[in-house]
């Protein structure tokens, strides 16, 4: 009974990315998150920058992609609707399967979220901050990116073909 719950709520987030834009008559949140977000990665990325003690090269821009900002903005309301905080979701699903669920054809996903930031800035500002994260900005293996944020729940999700 609980997965069918689970399979349930989840296609319910999937079904709500889809009709969202078309129920309200503002942008949706990942749209505002678009372009602000591509461009600060995308500007870090032409740069380089330290990940801790690390250099990290320029490497090439990111392009957005519609797919991964869906399982960005599923996984953002999922966290913010069942009150939790991590990578992998109380059902189990993680990045990857998350994204395939959505529709992603790649064969790589790597994520970072964040939570308690009200704007885009001060997010980046703590991803670089982290060793981990920056690492998954300044990937030259992912070629797009998708994301996401619902108030202050923020998703990146980062993909590539290999």
């Amino acid at each position: 009974m609980n997965s069918v719950i689970t399979k349930c709520t989840w296609c319910w987030f999937i079904l709500a990315i889809i009709a969202w834009p078309a129920c309200r008559k503002e942008r949706p949140v990942t749209m505002m998150v678009q372009q602000e977000m591509l461009a600060a990665v995308n500007m870090l990325r032409s740069t380089g920058c330290n990940c801790a003690d690390t250099w990290m090269p320029p490497v090439k821009p990111l392009s957005w992609n519609d797919t991964l900002a869906a399982a960005a903005l599923a996984h953002a309301l999922d966290m913010e609707a069942n009150n939790y905080f991590s990578h992998i979701s109380p059902n189990g699903s993680s990045p990857i399967q998350r994204a395939v669920v959505v529709g992603y054809a790649g064969n790589h996903v790597t994520e970072n979220i964040a939570k308690g930031f009200s704007s885009q800035q001060s997010v980046m500002e703590a991803w670089l901050r982290s060793d981990s994260h920056c690492r998954a900005v300044m990937d030259a293996a992912h070629t797009e990116m998708g994301a996401a944020q619902v108030n202050t729940y923020w998703v990146q999700e980062f993909g590539s073909y290999y």
